[in-house]
C-alpha cells in the first residue's frame, strides 16, 4: 500500500470565517468587549444609586407627609379649642349685654311711671284753672281753692 499520509482534516468553514475575523478584527472586539463591559458596570452602578436615592427620597417624602399632617392636626386643635373659647366669651358677652339692656329698660320704665306719678294730671289742672277763672270772675273767695291744689299736688 502506498503510503498515504493522513489528509489533514480540513476545518469547518464556518469555523475557518471565525478564525479570520478573529485575526483581522480580534484587537477591536476585544476593545469594544471591554468597553461594553466598563459601560454596563457603570449603568449597574447608577442604577443601584439610582434606587437608593430614590428609596431615600421616598423615605423623606413619608417623613415630611407625616410631619404636615402632625402639624394640620395640631393646628385644627388649637383652632377648634379658639373657637370652642370665642364660642364661649361671645354667648357671656350676650348674656352680658342682655342683662344691661333689661336693667336700662328697667330703669326707662321706673323713670317713666316716676315722671308719670309726679306730673299733674292735665284733666284736673285744665278743671281747677277753669273753676279759678270763675272765681275770679265772680269774686268768690279763693282761699278753699288753696287747699285744692295742695291736695292735688300731694297727689
Amino acid at each position: 500500500m502506498a503510503d498515504k499520509q493522513p489528509v489533514p482534516p480540513q476545518d469547518d468553514p464556518v469555523q475557518e470565517v471565525d478564525r479570520i475575523r478573529d485575526i483581522i478584527f480580534g484587537s477591536q472586539m476585544r476593545d469594544y468587549d471591554q468597553r461594553f463591559q466598563v459601560i454596563m458596570r457603570d449603568l449597574e452602578r447608577q442604577q443601584q444609586e439610582l434606587d437608593h436615592l430614590s428609596e431615600r427620597l421616598s423615605e423623606q417624602d413619608g417623613a415630611q407627609t407625616k410631619k404636615l399632617q402632625q402639624e394640620s392636626d395640631r393646628l385644627s386643635e388649637r383652632l377648634a379649642m379658639q373657637d370652642s373659647e370665642q364660642g364661649k366669651k361671645l354667648e357671656r358677652l350676650r348674656k352680658e349685654s342682655r342683662a344691661a339692656d333689661d336693667d336700662l329698660r328697667r330703669e326707662l320704665r321706673e323713670t317713666a311711671q316716676q315722671l308719670m306719678d309726679d306730673k299733674v294730671n292735665r284733666l284736673a289742672l285744665g278743671e281747677m284753672l277753669i273753676e279759678i277763672g270763675t272765681r275770679l270772675k265772680t269774686g268768690t273767695v279763693a282761699s278753699d281753692l288753696l287747699e285744692r291744689l295742695e291736695d292735688i299736688a300731694q297727689v
